[in-house]
């Protein structure tokens, strides 16, 4: 586990925010994966290039406008190329703000996919 990336504490701050959202060591890929139910929203590792980046889940059509507007955005890393983007966290040109709003939404896309039981456990007002 000491390849294992270590998640930046704004980045540990957002995903602590989002109920029932989760952590998890994922060491057969080198990466740390963010989970609500057991599903994947978001995970950071690394690309081809050495870049940091976080890959998360999004809607294909705000994906793909992501991805035309930021040079740090690509299509997904070892993903689906509609369904996830990678966004190189240590961009200066990329803000933060984006890679929140990202991980939230990835966040929101899984979380709704979940039976609702499970988002109920997750937070109450679910």
């Amino acid at each position: 586990m000491d390849d294992m990336p270590v998640v930046d504490s704004w980045i540990a701050d957002a995903i602590a925010a989002l109920p029932g959202a989760v952590t998890v060591p994922y060491p057969d890929w080198g990466s740390q994966t963010f989970q609500v139910g057991g599903k994947h929203f978001g995970r950071l590792g690394g690309d081809p290039e050495g870049r940091r980046i976080v890959t998360v889940k999004g809607d294909p059509e705000v994906n793909a406008a992501l991805v035309a507007a930021h040079d740090a955005i690509t299509p997904g890393y070892y993903a689906n190329k509609r369904l996830w983007i990678s966004l190189a966290i240590d961009d200066p040109d990329l803000e933060r703000d984006l890679v929140i709003e990202a991980l939230e939404n990835g966040y929101a896309i899984v979380r709704d996919s979940l039976p609702r039981r499970v988002r109920e456990s997750l937070d109450p007002s679910a």
